[in-house]
């Protein structure tokens, strides 16, 4: 996005859409507690990770980056559901 269509678009909307991932930055907080305890006790018993919890703590942490970077301004690019799960 140029810093002209970066102007144009509106800061009350922009400042809503941050609302809203506030609030979803939370709730992935949470999930990634509850991920990394699973983990652990899946290591604890098994001793091996858990392939399906690291790949989506993977994502999640990716996620949580992208989220970071358009709350601060540093990025244009809105997080999942606009824009792919990476």
């Amino acid at each position: 996005m140029t810093e002209e269509s970066y102007r144009q678009t509106s800061p009350w909307l922009r400042g809503a859409w941050m609302l809203i991932l506030l609030i979803l930055l939370r709730v992935a907080e949470i999930v990634l507690f509850v991920c990394a305890v699973l983990q652990f006790g899946w290591l604890l018993f098994s001793r091996e990770k858990n392939s399906a919890i690291a790949q989506f703590g993977e994502k999640l942490g990716n996620w949580l980056a992208i989220t970071g970077r358009f709350l601060t301004g540093a990025s244009e690019e809105k997080p999942f559901p606009w824009s792919e799960w990476k």
